[in-house]
């Protein structure tokens, strides 16, 4: 069995794909709003790879959010997703590039919509805060890994009211995602 160590951004399109992986995991979460504070994730990060330790191998499902993180990962049999951030995981990086064309964009998955409150407030972004921070952005871009964008309708609507950024919802499938998960497995050597 393989340990999963994922941001918790990821939780519902892992737990959606569990079965077509393909091979068996054990899912380890980690607070998406980690990625705020180095140390914290760096802190968060060890102890659940030290948890992790005897499984086959472990998967890293985050992006690039510590400047170290491979660095962390060396001595543990343990291997990173290749993509730069959770977005890059969802839709790619040249997915991210052409949408970029039009403007710059401010994303969301469903994971991101559970999750801003939190790190706005680990950010000490108020309202007032967030819409100076995000002024710059065209729209809110809501990733719909799940197929099921309504359910999401209240948060989103939420979102804007307190960043004032419109939102546009973008159908995504999860192949992308799946072989990251499935590729960073195949680099274990395990």
């Amino acid at each position: 069995m393989y340990a999963l160590l994922a941001c918790g951004i990821f939780q519902k399109e892992i737990e959606l794909l569990r079965e077509e992986l393909g091979f068996p995991v054990q899912l380890h979460n980690l607070d998406p709003g980690l990625h705020v504070d180095f140390d914290e994730l760096a802190g968060a990060l060890k102890d659940e790879l030290d948890k992790c330790a005897n499984y086959k191998g472990i998967i890293i499902a985050y992006g690039e959010c510590h400047p170290r993180i491979r660095d962390m990962l060396k001595p543990y049999n343990a291997a990173l997703i290749d993509c730069q951030n959770c977005i890059d995981a969802l839709i790619t990086r040249t997915g991210m590039e052409n949408k970029g064309k039009e403007g710059l964009y401010f994303y969301l998955s469903p994971g991101w919509i559970g999750a801003w409150r939190e790190i706005f407030r680990r950010l000490n972004w108020d309202s007032e805060a967030a819409r100076l921070q995000l002024g710059s952005f065209k729209s809110a871009i809501f990733l719909d890994t799940l197929g099921n964008a309504k359910d999401y309708e209240n948060e989103l609507l939420e979102f804007f009211d307190y960043t004032n950024l419109p939102f546009e919802i973008m159908p995504v499938d999860l192949i992308h995602f799946k072989s990251l998960i499935v590729d960073a497995k195949d680099h274990l050597g395990a």
